[in-house]
């Protein structure tokens, strides 16, 4: 399913959406979190694109995954050491999803300030516990763009490292 796009490989096409959404993504939870009613008034969208970022984060993982194995049965086991790169994709999902469900707890807590009653009602009116969550999805969105950049640095490096003494020689 993850294998080829438009009878190219996948993962090179795919990769480029999260690169892009993660760190914009990321600006605009610093943002919102700097400025609640900014918060207030976008709503639900800030959940719904981290959310996007995860899905296309997920395509381009599975895309990968595809890809070295496509790679190795063509070349032979281990013919690209690529595990950097693979563990850092792990983990920049990873940290995206918890990420989400940060931002999601955030929304949530948000919505229900009319309630009176009840723990999230108690929690959406502490002023300290929403600040809180709004600082730990700032930091988890810089992390998880952190991871980003380190994981494609990696994956370019895997892909274009050999080939870049070859394509610039030094004079």
């Amino acid at each position: 399913m993850f294998d080829t796009l438009f009878d190219l490989p996948a993962h090179p096409l795919l990769v480029h959406a999260p690169i892009v959404l993660l760190p914009i993504a990321a600006i605009l939870m610093v943002a919102l979190v700097a400025k609640p009613t900014w918060r207030s008034a976008a709503g639900w969208w800030p959940l719904a694109l981290v959310g996007v970022t995860v899905v296309l984060l997920f395509g381009a993982k599975e895309s990968g995954e595809a890809l070295i194995e496509a790679y190795d049965r063509a070349n032979g086991e281990g013919a690209v050491d690529i595990e950097l790169h693979e563990s850092l994709a792990e983990t920049t999902f990873v940290m995206t999803l918890v990420w989400f469900f940060l931002l999601a707890g955030l929304t949530a807590v948000e919505r229900v300030e009319g309630l009176r009653t009840g723990a999230v009602a108690s929690i959406a009116t502490n002023t300290r516990a929403r600040q809180v969550l709004g600082g730990l999805v700032a930091v988890m969105g810089v992390l998880a763009t952190v991871w980003m950049i380190r994981t494609g640095h990696e994956g370019a490096k895997s892909v274009w490292g050999p080939r870049v003494d070859i394509l610039f020689p030094e004079g």
